[in-house]
């Protein structure tokens, strides 16, 4: 028996360092690209990282380019195929609190109490003074993880209200316009605003005030889960494959990540961006470089990120008439890697893939990695010190109950959020407590 674990220990072994030596092979690219080759850099980055399907609009002066990648069987993307925006969905709710406060009815250094009366969070146990500006910029002290308070559910079933009134008092990470803290509910409690202020819903104002102003037709808010009809079908990574997967419904946070849109449409965002908003204008700091929905930088304005099964990424430059758009119908960082190199391709730069990984792959890696170290370690221990094993077992049944409450994100987040070999790698971690609490209790009797 000893000797039949030995073996398997140095085959799981084995099959550790093979499978990380094949990931990084798979995962490395040494040729440069130009703006000539730009479609084969998008088809090689998407090969590479498993992103089945991607669409990218580009204006260059005069000119609108699109480009797309898709190999999923019976399935094209051309510049009318929608997709989710993610976090880029922020901008148009930036420009909306800035037509507000254009025509007199938003003032940006404002209270937020002014407009919702029972928002008080709370910072060392008084009353915290959030602005409108500090929501704007990230500022406001809201921490990171209130994301994971989001309800689930579809226009009818929640309101943008109903978020909000999930962090009404919560517990500011940092007072008040001091540190900058990316936090998406910052601009739930705008729409919020907006719909206090105009009477309207947030996305009947926002379609109507910008969508048509800029002329995106074919783009609208995904605000129930038949809505996913309409959308290419989102994927998530698991197992060193991308898999499809229909993410739940979020309307409270509608106005932070769910505009739905193509690249026909996000051309035209872009020229309008270019002519119509004044970043010169956007209170920026040292310490803080992002506003309205914005990064912002001296040679360029960008933002990126993800919903659980899509990512996006834009960047426009401040000089000339230079943009791109990235929509990828898979969560991760790839569209911003995309989105890079096209952007530095058209500035005249060659692109150089080098090693690309996504973060998502990178999470579905260790995660199966861990599934594996997990049974190498239960072939390792001995199992002859029988309050050991129940201790270790108990422990590591509490530490999996403290993670949640610890760091405010429920595993139903995570689970939404993370790669499918995340739920697998729960499941063996809770195996092995498991097995080692009755190896301990076995021993006894």
């Amino acid at each position: 028996m000893k000797r039949i674990k030995i073996i398997l220990r140095r085959i799981l072994l084995i099959i550790m360092l093979a499978t990380t030596a094949i990931f990084l092979i798979l995962h490395y690219d040494s040729k440069e690209y130009t703006q000539q080759n730009e479609q084969e850099y998008i088809n090689r980055i998407c090969s590479m990282t498993h992103n089945r399907a991607v669409a990218v609009g580009i204006i260059d002066g005069d000119e609108d380019v699109f480009l797309e990648h898709c190999d999923i069987d019976g399935k094209t993307v051309d510049e009318h195929t929608l997709f989710e925006l993610g976090s880029t969905t922020k901008a148009f709710t930036g420009l909306g609190i800035l037509n507000l406060e254009e025509e007199g009815l938003i003032d940006p250094d404002s209270p937020v109490t002014d407009y919702i009366d029972w928002f008080r969070p709370q910072y060392k146990g008084s009353d915290a003074v959030v602005t409108v500006r500090h929501l704007m910029d990230h500022s406001s002290g809201i921490p990171v993880w209130t994301i994971s308070l989001i309800p689930e559910g579809s226009e009818g079933e929640i309101t943008i209200e109903e978020t909000v009134r999930k962090i009404a008092d919560v517990k500011l990470a940092h007072a008040p316009g001091e540190v900058h803290e990316y936090a998406t509910i910052n601009y739930d409690v705008l729409a919020l605003i907006i719909e206090k202020v105009t009477g309207q819903k947030y996305e009947d104002y926002i379609t109507e005030t910008v969508l048509k102003d800029v002329g995106m037709n074919e783009s609208f808010f995904r605000i129930t889960d038949s809505d996913r009809q309409r959308i290419f079908a989102g994927r998530k990574a698991g197992f060193f494959r991308t898999w499809k997967y229909d993410a739940p419904t979020y309307y409270g946070n509608t106005a932070a990540g769910y505009l739905v849109s193509d690249t026909t449409d996000l051309v035209k965002w872009m020229r309008y961006v270019r002519g119509n908003i004044d970043f010169g204008s956007f209170p920026i700091t040292d310490t803080n470089n992002y506003y309205a929905g914005w990064n912002l930088y001296p040679e360029t304005v960008h933002h990126g990120e993800n919903n659980p099964n899509f990512s996006t990424q834009v960047i426009i430059s401040r000089e000339r008439d230079l943009g791109v758009f990235v929509l990828s119908a898979s969560a991760g960082d790839i569209a911003t890697r995309i989105a890079d190199g096209i952007f530095g391709m058209h500035m005249g730069m060659n692109a150089k893939i080098g090693l690309c990984v996504s973060g998502h792959e990178l999470q579905d890696f260790l995660f199966v990695m861990g599934i594996l170290l997990i049974l190498y370690i239960a072939l390792l221990l001995q199992y002859k010190r029988k309050k050991l094993c129940i201790c270790g077992g108990l422990f590591i049944l509490t530490l999996l109950i403290l993670i949640p409450i610890i760091s405010h994100i429920s595993y139903r987040f995570m689970f939404v959020w993370m790669p499918y070999s995340f739920g697998l790698m729960i499941i063996s971690i809770l195996a092995f407590a498991a097995w080692l609490i009755g190896c301990g209790r076995w021993k006894q009797k």
